[in-house]
């Protein structure tokens, strides 16, 4: 099996990773799409997370969506802002400065993750 790893983002709350060519055996239904054997590993503080292609867009939509200051307006005595994920069984919550780190890094692996598919694209 030929399999590449590629970092896409780091920072010093974690890193989110690109596996082109290997999926976990239980998510082998779940990443047989259209962009290959796509496999995404997000690590942000205390949260290890596998995730395929649509999965990670989704997420990264998520999040770069969330208006913070609506939401804390909304809900003044929050401390954090809890986000539901595109699976129904995974949610997250983050304090202020936690998701506005993750947005960025998201931002930045979609960005790389982008220019992996136009480079792997020109190669086929």
């Amino acid at each position: 099996m030929n399999c590449q790893c590629h970092l896409l983002s780091d920072s010093a709350h974690g890193r989110i990773t690109l596996y082109d060519g290997i999926v976990p055996t239980d998510m082998k239904a779940e990443v047989a799409s259209a962009h290959g054997e796509y496999t995404i590993s997000l690590e942000f503080n205390n949260i290890t997370q596998w995730l395929c292609y649509e999965d990670f867009l989704a997420l990264e939509w998520n999040v770069r969506s969330i208006d913070t200051s609506a939401y804390f307006d909304a809900h003044p005595y929050e401390e954090r802002i809890h986000l539901s994920t595109p699976s129904r069984f995974l949610r997250f919550s983050f304090r202020l400065h936690e998701l506005l780190e993750l947005r960025k890094m998201l931002s930045r692996a979609v960005a790389r993750l982008h220019w992996f598919e136009v480079l792997r694209n020109t190669q086929n």
